[in-house]
């Protein structure tokens, strides 16, 4: 039976138009689906009403009794007090309840009169521990460190209270909620939104090994394409379900567009061919009083009327249509950074960070959330000139920014066209014309800007930047609140563009597309590589491999730590240690086992490596390319989950 039945379902806000209607869908177990469309086309409309947050305007849903669904929280709110440590226990309230009341029974154990009253509690003990085991509660602190690091929160702020923390960590906060509540059904919105790259591939693996049934709105192109096998596609009011990643999905739309118009070009040449025997029959039967050419000519008429009607295929791109020009300079020498340090109280960020751009590179700064980044992009905005020593910038360096945190650059209370004419000096009318170029309607002109959607922010700083004709473009996160198409129409943008770029992004399409430098936040100074972002992120992950070999050979020279005996006299603390003998020698052979997969793997990754370069070698069989070429990328992918489960069973002996 389906988790979730979705049977003709409709919807509409109050006084609004229809978001959807028509809906059928089913949510199978184990199924990780990815839910794209254009923003405004109802994605997470359609979220809240799998889970049950928002009642359909028609049609049914239908959820399995008992199913134990989770959807992520947009805004994270609790308790001032409240901290992140705090959260995560809660989740294990059960598990804690139940760890209480086995310490309880040990002190009992321990003074139990009799024989009778001992063999009593041992039992209610037995059933506990197997009970605590089973639901993993020895484990609650490993289980919820592997997630809060793995997402990107450091362990130095897991006691600060979530009221301190920034909107984007506070979706991070409740994505890690999520994962650790271990629910049947996921429904998570944009979940990589701020997500750093390590955080967000360590999010990756976990959705490939788990067995959770994911629904997830995303415009990332690479998770959805790493994790999903299915992909819904929102949009005209329908959901369309494709099976496949969203590279199967875009390879099967446009066959689909293109059958679609082959299919509308031959019946509209036959309509047409239909229509002008019907006219000449009817000429014919007015000229010659010929009621038999007007019977016919009425009957050629009713078989259009009675066709299967095909819709002309609607493929044209709604996207918004501008260029990014910039102006004249002089000098080859974009910005520098020179000895640049900064600390947020004892926190030292920057030590002497040095960094130069020449005009019309293409540079990404990356680095761990929390490392600098924007602070960085900041610092140069707001004193970066000719004349600093530390941040300079070229002499005709125009800077044109776009700032991730959209309250910080624009007054909620303002029209959209207000703001556009006090940050460009624009008239009414030109404001206006350029709105429109960026997808705003002439009823949009004066709605407040705290009305807009993430997306609709985005496009007012576009429409802000393509104004300003800037010749350094310094952007964070700008993919962040756009849909795939609007990404799509930044990237070619951008593609086009003259200027210098500096960005900072974790898209992996957006960076694979347009860097051709890439500076790393690392030990507080500036690391530079100079080639594409695939270059660089292959470097990085060939050295985190050797890193992780390493780990493995010292690990296998290890002797297994020397246990603390217990007391002869304690039933309770005997039996304990027979159970963790157990799991020792479980995990033992866990990381043996995988480790021996680690081996078989690497072997098979050199085998393929070799046969992939003699394939396109003089003498080779380059048709073999692309087979050879896909199964070293599963290898490669296989290899890297195995790692990470290798370090998973490593740490659980280490902490055993």
């Amino acid at each position: 039976m389906a988790l979730v039945q979705l049977s003709d379902v409709a919807h509409r806000f109050e006084g609004g138009p229809l978001i959807l209607s028509g809906v059928t869908l089913e949510i199978e177990k184990g199924q990780k689906i990815g839910v794209i469309g254009r923003n405004g086309t109802g994605k997470s409309t359609l979220l809240k009403i799998i889970s049950g947050d928002l009642d359909a305007s028609d049609g049914r849903v239908t959820r399995r009794r008992g199913l134990k669904l989770a959807y992520q929280e947009q805004e994270l709110v609790r308790d001032p007090g409240t901290t992140v440590r705090d959260e995560m226990l809660m989740i294990f309230a059960a598990d804690r309840a139940r760890e209480a009341r086995l310490r309880e029974l040990e002190d009992r154990l321990a003074s139990a009169p009799s024989e009778a009253d001992q063999a009593r509690l041992l039992t209610d003990y037995d059933r506990l521990l197997e009970e605590h085991r089973t639901s993993r509660g020895y484990d609650v602190d490993q289980r919820i460190a592997s997630v809060l690091t793995g997402l990107g929160l450091p362990e130095r702020s897991w006691d600060q209270p979530i009221t301190s923390f920034s909107g984007g960590e506070k979706n991070i906060i409740g994505l890690a909620r999520i994962l650790l509540a271990d629910p049947e059904l996921i429904l998570l919105d944009e979940p990589s939104n701020h997500l750093d790259l390590d955080g967000l591939e360590w999010f990756i693996r976990w959705l490939r090994q788990s067995e959770a049934t994911v629904v997830m709105v995303s415009h990332n192109r690479h998770l959805l394409d790493l994790t999903v096998e299915r992909i819904w596609d929102v949009g005209d009011e329908s959901v369309t379900s494709w099976t496949g990643n969203f590279t199967d999905w875009q390879t099967q739309k446009a066959d689909a567009l293109a059958l679609q118009e082959r299919q509308w070009k031959n019946q509209q040449r036959i309509i047409k061919r239909l229509e002008f025997q019907a006219r000449r029959l009817r000429d014919m039967a007015r000229a010659y009083d010929d009621p038999g050419q007007a019977k016919r000519a009425k009957a050629m008429l009713k078989r259009i009327e009675q066709m299967d009607v095909v819709e002309r295929p609607n493929d044209a791109e709604n996207v918004f249509n501008a260029r990014l020009r910039s102006r004249s300079r002089h000098g080859d020498i974009a910005l520098q950074v020179n000895g640049f340090s900064f600390a947020h109280g004892e926190r030292v960020l920057f030590d002497d960070a040095r960094l130069e751009i020449t005009f019309g590179q293409r540079v990404c700064l990356m680095g761990p959330n929390g490392s600098g980044k924007t602070t960085l992009f900041n610092h140069l905005l707001r004193e970066g000139s000719w004349e600093n020593p530390i941040l300079r910038l070229g002499h005709s360096v125009r800077i044109g920014d776009y700032n991730q945190i959209h309250h910080e650059v624009m007054d909620p209370n303002v029209a959209l066209v207000d703001w556009l004419q006090d940050k460009t000096g624009l008239l009414h009318q030109p404001a206006s014309e350029l709105l429109h170029r960026f997808l705003f309607a002439r009823d949009d002109l004066d709605r407040p800007v705290s009305t807009l959607s993430g997306g609709e922010k985005s496009r007012l700083q576009l429409a802000r930047l393509v104004h300003e004709e800037a010749n350094l473009l310094m952007l964070d996160e700008p993919t962040n609140h756009l849909d795939i198409q609007s990404c799509e129409q930044l990237e070619s943008m951008l593609e086009e563009y003259d200027g210098t770029l500096f960005v900072i992004s974790h898209d992996r399409y957006f960076l694979d597309r347009l860097v051709d430098t890439v500076v790393e936040v690392q030990d507080r100074t500036l690391t530079r590589f100079q080639g594409s972002f695939v270059e660089w992120w292959t470097r990085r992950q060939a050295l985190a491999a050797e890193r992780r070999a390493g780990a493995l050979s010292l690990h296998a020279q290890k002797d297994a730590a020397p246990r603390v005996k217990s007391r002869a006299d304690n039933i309770r603390l005997r039996e304990e240690k027979k159970a963790k003998e157990r799991d020792h020698r479980r995990l033992r052979n866990r990381v043996k086992q995988l480790e021996d997969r680690v081996a078989e793997l690497e072997t098979e990754k050199t085998e393929l490596e070799q046969a992939l370069e003699a394939a396109y070698a003089t003498g080779g069989n380059p048709d073999d390319g692309p087979r050879l070429a896909a199964q070293l990328q599963t290898v490669r992918t296989d290899l890297e989950t195995t790692y990470s489960a290798w370090e998973d069973a490593a740490a659980a002996i280490d902490e055993h």
